[in-house]
């Protein structure tokens, strides 16, 4: 299943997959605090505060298989903002196919963590619901997780801030 999940994953432009463990993901309670000051706190749907208070790092750890998928797409001044939504819809798509295919597998439990946060409303989120509670995802920063120390603990370098590529990390776990 690892293989047909990986295959799928790096079908899709600008995709790679690695493997980790729930050990080398970095798991800190200040990455909170960066979505404490992020513009949208409280907006977002998928986002801290909104988010189910559950014990991340726990739920991590009970996932046999984990895969960091992350996206890395060129990047130029002129096109941050294209770059920006671009990269983050082509990881959560990616891994809401990977979800689907584990589901369909045997695996209901699949679940995926994407990279930045959800931008499949181009209006933003609506104020009274998410409009897709089924294709929304929590980012991985949302429950707590350093995502350059964690992709460097499997020997990933991403540059903060980006210059030449916007990188994007998501988590998909069964």
């Amino acid at each position: 299943m690892r293989q047909r999940v990986m295959d799928l994953l790096m079908a899709t432009k600008f995709l790679e997959v690695t493997e980790i463990k729930a050990s080398q993901l970095a798991f800190e309670e200040r990455v909170h605090l960066n979505c404490f000051h992020c513009i949208r706190y409280g907006v977002n749907w998928t986002c801290p505060p909104k988010i189910p208070q559950v014990d991340y790092q726990k739920l991590i750890c009970e996932y046999e298989n984990l895969l960091l998928v992350y996206c890395k797409m060129p990047l130029t001044a002129d096109k941050f903002e294209v770059v920006r939504r671009t990269s983050t819809n082509t990881l959560h798509h990616a891994l809401l196919a990977a979800e689907k295919l584990l589901w369909e597998s045997n695996y209901p439990l699949a679940i995926s963590f994407m990279g930045g946060s959800c931008k499949l409303c181009p209006e933003g989120c609506d104020e009274l619901a998410c409009r897709h509670p089924d294709k929304a995802r929590i980012p991985l920063e949302g429950i707590g997780v350093n995502v350059v120390k964690s992709a460097e603990n499997v020997g990933l370098n991403i540059v903060f801030p980006p210059v030449d590529y916007m990188f994007r990390v998501g988590l998909l776990g069964w």
